[in-house]
């Protein structure tokens, strides 16, 4: 037996104990909230009425073992983006903080001359973050060899599996949170479409914008439209080119919009060949092809390391990164349902529960679905099993009161109000939060001003109202629902301080 081997075996009787201290104290009588509280603690205040549906939640002592508050917590609620959270965790443990994705340049053939005799590859490695500016290395690595030309063919390949059209194809067309994924990603596979007052057709400008560049796109077209039915845009294939079609009223003012793209390796492709241009190198229109052991590599981009990666798509809740790292993770590439089923058996076993759960049953790594169930018990023993793994490398900055593992990429979730009476110096909250319509859903870790450290989860879920769709968010139901949660942690950390030191009432 090796030395990992026995580690991870020791490990797990650990947590198998700690798991099950929790699992009995879960199955105590659980105290209720009551008004007012000791001198100089926050008062625990009245609930207010929770949004429609079912909400449901679960908060643990994470020293203690012991259950603070619950309600509902067997129940499987869709959790939306908080999804990304165990996808971080599982990430961060299959691949390692510091990995990176690569995207090669290569060529099948040689250099004669300024040209190529032979054939340029583009080869994508499951970066989710390669932006336009990150591909003019690429494009200067081929200016360095002398290359002006090619004789072959300019191939784009995004890896063996193939390209999915969109996250979930429920949500709105036009929703640039849902594009394609892809082995070969740009822009988060999305494009920039502007336009001035009173725009004619010529006016329409669609590119791939990144922070300094931001080149033209012709594979992706936006086209006025007067059908009286187009709500706002509308999406058709032509040829090999992506159309929008824009209602035409919109083009009275001037606007803009981030639009999904659905062929993302041509959409690469293309834009990479107009930075090309840009630097004198004439190249053909890319088409697909796979590139193989014969190739010669030009040049390497590297994504910058997992870490920095999983923390950007933990605070902006970046869709296209969370499935893209899932399944890099899982290895099942271009299989988003057989990629989640793999991080659920993982995640059984990392935190102690059993396979094939349904209080633990994601659909995909983002959380882009209805389809995804996770209980608030289920959600809060996977955070705790989540505070045994080190502090990743990279994140050592971060608040030295917080526990390892995914909680030092976690945001800061503020929960303050005028009057709450606590101590808001001395707090932290970090939290990943999950959004659709008529989802809402919270989870993480607080540091009370008092030192006492908690994990939590809270679900709020009505399915039944959700409007056939997902074309707008409700803002009352969805404002309640926040509020709700707010008085959850207020009155949970002023439970768990009870009258010790670092409060103030």
């Amino acid at each position: 037996m090796t030395t990992g081997i026995r580690r991870r075996a020791v490990l797990a009787g650990l947590l198998a104990t700690a798991l099950a201290r929790g699992a009995l104290a879960f199955e105590a009588p659980l105290p209720r909230p009551r008004p007012g509280g000791a001198r100089g603690v926050p008062a625990v205040v009245t609930l207010p009425q929770a949004p429609s549906g079912v909400s449901s939640w679960l908060v643990v002592d994470l020293d203690r073992g012991t259950i603070l508050d619950a309600h509902e917590a067997r129940v499987p609620q869709a959790p939306a983006s908080v999804a990304k959270l165990p996808t971080a965790a599982y990430a961060l443990e299959r691949l390692g903080p510091g990995h990176r994705f690569e995207t090669r340049l290569a060529m099948r053939g040689r250099v004669v001359g300024d040209r190529i005799e032979g054939d340029l590859v583009l080869a994508g490695g499951w970066d989710p973050e390669l932006d336009t500016d990150a591909l003019l290395p690429l494009v200067m690595a081929l200016q360095r060899a002398g290359v002006r030309r090619i004789t072959g063919r300019f191939l784009v390949d995004p890896g063996h599996a193939p390209e999915i059209a969109a996250i979930d194809p429920s949500q709105p067309e036009d929703a640039a949170y849902n594009p394609a994924i892809s082995g070969l990603n740009l822009n988060f596979n999305r494009v920039r479409v502007e336009w001035p007052d009173k725009a004619g057709p010529s006016d329409i400008r669609v590119s791939a914008r990144a922070l300094r560049l931001d080149p033209g796109v012709k594979g992706v077209r936006v086209v006025a439209s007067d059908a009286p039915d187009l709500n706002v845009f509308a999406y058709s294939t032509q040829g090999d080119s992506e159309v929008w079609q824009i209602a035409g009223r919109e083009l009275k003012r001037r606007g803009g919009r981030w639009l999904p793209v659905r062929q993302p390796a041509a959409y690469a492709g293309e834009v990479f060949a107009a930075l090309c241009a840009t630097q004198g190198i004439a190249l053909p229109e890319a088409v697909p092809g796979a590139s193989g052991p014969q190739d010669v590599i030009l040049a390497t981009q590297r994504s910058a390391p997992l870490v920095g990666i999983l923390e950007g798509m933990l605070h902006h809740s970046t869709n296209l990164t969370a499935e893209v790292v899932g399944q890099a993770s899982s290895g099942e590439l271009g299989s988003p349902m057989g990629s989640a089923a793999a991080m659920n058996r993982w995640a059984g076993a990392f935190a102690g529960f059993p396979v094939d759960d349904p209080g633990f049953a994601f659909a995909n790594h983002s959380g882009l679905t209805t389809r995804s169930r996770v209980s608030a018990e289920r959600m809060v023993a996977f955070l705790r099993a989540a505070t045994t793994r080190p502090v990743p490398e990279g994140a050592e900055r971060t608040d030295p009161r917080l526990p390892g593992g995914v909680a030092r990429l976690l945001r800061p979730y503020n929960v303050a109000t005028k009057g709450d009476g606590l101590d808001h110096d001395k707090l932290l909250i970090v939290a990943k939060t999950g959004t659709m319509d008529f989802v809402r859903g919270l989870a993480g870790y607080v540091i009370t001003p008092g030192g006492r450290r908690l994990a939590f989860a809270v679900f709020s879920n009505d399915l039944d109202r959700r409007s056939g769709g997902v074309s707008h968010i409700d803002r009352a139901w969805m404002g309640r629902a926040r509020g709700f949660e707010k008085v959850l942690l207020q009155n949970w950390i002023a439970m768990a301080d009870g009258g010790k030191p670092g409060s103030r009432g």
